[in-house]
């Protein structure tokens, strides 16, 4: 855990940065080695001085601290060197190193302490600096943690977790060739600089409210209010979360110049800054948690992931899944290629894609599915609901409205709600079957049509009686088709199956 510096402590880092020119100055060094168990834990908490920290193959920690005081006189000197001491504790576990200061000194002297440390590449580290100082970490494996007030802070190689927590210092990150680890780096009124290799693949959550992002990866992502989330080289990978809330956030490709870097913010038209509202530009994917209001988005490649939307959504992509959680408006989608999965959808949808399958929990207000290959499954549908496929299976598991479902080469399962009197329902396979389960008392004008070339295996079987069943040859096949009114009649139920069979279940109604 890192060290956090009380009060008192702050101000005399602030007289001690603030005094005047010394008239006489001295230097002191020590070196300590500290053994340390490959998995432990090393601290550094330094009020006032530069800080290096880099990782070796040893299996011990190599310190090297250097004082520096200056005085207005001899007298004032040697009070520093007094008084200004090194703490060494903790044990082979984890290992406790603090420049200590009084809580009271003479204005008279002023001291600082640069440490130059190695310690093993698998040791976890954790620094506190509260002044104005350069501390850098570099080449280790595991977790690293800083917490700095003001300066610079430099992170190279690291192929372990880092978090960084700044007031105003700038970070620099510099990742490592390969193995890019999770990094948190977070300043108020500092800068962010990241340097990566070129193929990198990671995540990339970004926030500013006064400064810009800017980037010259080739990056997908969307903004939700004044935080920006995207991916480069693909899905997945490490997260590298920035956050300043006063700077500017720079990422970069190695050896690529500032001048090439792009804002990632949207183009004229999208929404401002902070609102709920998204309208992402073309050309990246979206990936969001959460859109409290309507949002729009079209790309010509990439997916589309979203988890709730509280309004309507209207979603674009020219290849790409989408895949939505809840939906609390209307829902437009359209997939030049890519499958379509969809949570609760409390409004009305029309989605299409040209290859890929559909997968609907709840069309709450029913709607349009069309795919041109795939499957199509909605486990419910609660108003009329159009499905088409160019090519695969159509399955409605529970349907409180009229279906109407259609599919190239496929087999078709509807199921209607126990409480319905009587529905619309049409359903027809090129190539398939048909399978129909409606509830005992459900009325209906039946209209069934079955063409095969082979009547004993393809035909038509229902649960109802009374149905007129006739048969005719059309050139090499049979046609065998099945007319009537049940329970009175009602509701048109046409049902076509080529080179398949269709069959019509009842089920026990309401009591």
């Amino acid at each position: 855990m890192i060290i956090r510096r009380s009060l008192a402590a702050g101000l005399i880092l602030l007289s001690a940065a603030t005094l005047r020119a010394a008239g006489v100055q001295s230097s002191d060094k020590v070196t300590k080695e500290l053994p340390i168990l490959l998995g432990g834990t090393f601290v550094l908490d330094n009020p006032f001085g530069d800080i290096d920290i880099v990782g070796t193959d040893d299996n011990k920690v190599v310190l090297v601290a250097e004082k520096i005081i200056r005085g207005m006189d001899k007298d004032a000197l040697e009070e520093g060197q007094a008084q200004m001491q090194i703490a060494i504790g903790g044990d082979i576990r984890q290992r406790v190193v603090k420049t200590l200061l009084p809580p009271i000194h003479s204005s008279r002297w002023s001291g600082s302490m640069k440490y130059v440390v190695k310690v093993p590449r698998t040791v976890h580290v954790n620094v506190a600096s509260n002044g104005t100082s350069r501390v850098r970490v570099a080449d280790m494996r595991t977790t690293v943690g800083i917490r700095s007030f003001n300066g610079v802070v430099i992170l190279e190689r690291l192929m372990g977790s880092s978090t960084v927590e700044c007031a105003n210092s700038n970070i620099i990150f510099i990742a490592p060739e390969k193995g890019m680890a999770d990094a948190a780096l977070g300043t108020i009124n500092g800068n962010i600089e990241v340097h990566a290799p070129k193929g990198t693949r990671f995540r990339w959550e970004a926030e500013t409210i006064k400064g810009d992002l800017r980037t010259d990866f080739p990056m997908r992502g969307a903004f939700l209010g004044s935080r920006f989330r995207g991916s480069v080289n693909g899905e997945g990978g490490p997260l590298l979360s920035t956050q300043s809330l006063m700077g500017a956030v720079l990422l970069l490709q190695n050896g690529s110049k500032i001048e090439a870097a792009r804002s990632v913010r949207p183009l004229p038209g999208g929404p401002a800054p902070g609102g709920e509202q998204s309208v992402v530009y073309e050309g990246r994917p979206l990936e969001l948690g959460s859109v409290r209001a309507d949002i729009k988005y079209a790309t010509n490649l990439g997916n589309i992931i979203v988890g709730d939307i509280h309004g309507n959504a209207d979603l674009r992509t020219g290849a790409g899944e989408v895949q939505l959680g809840s939906v609390f408006g209307d829902l437009q989608v359209r997939s030049g290629g890519g499958p379509l999965n969809f949570g609760q959808i409390i409004g009305a949808i029309v989605a299409r894609t040209e290859a890929g399958d559909v997968l609907v929990q709840s069309a709450g207000k029913g709607g349009t599915l069309i795919t041109g290959g795939g499957t199509i499954r909605v486990f419910y549908s609660g108003a009329e609901i159009t499905l088409h496929t160019g090519g695969g299976d159509i399955v409605v598991r529970q349907a409180d409205g009229p279906v109407n479902a259609e599919t190239q080469s496929g087999d078709i399962s509807i199921v209607l709600n126990t409480d319905l009197k009587t529905q619309k329902i049409t359903a027809k396979t090129a190539k398939g079957h048909v399978m129909l389960t409606v509830p005992a008392t459900f009325a209906a004008d039946i209209d069934a049509t079955v063409i095969t070339s082979d009547p004993d295996v393809n035909n038509i079987t229902t649960d109802f009686s009374g149905l007129q069943t006739r048969r005719e040859q059309l050139g090499g096949k049979t046609k065998i088709r099945a007319t009537g009114k049940v329970n009175g009649g009602g509701e048109r139920l046409e049902l076509y199956a080529e080179d398949g069979g269709i069959q019509i279940s009842t089920r026990p109604g309401p009591q």
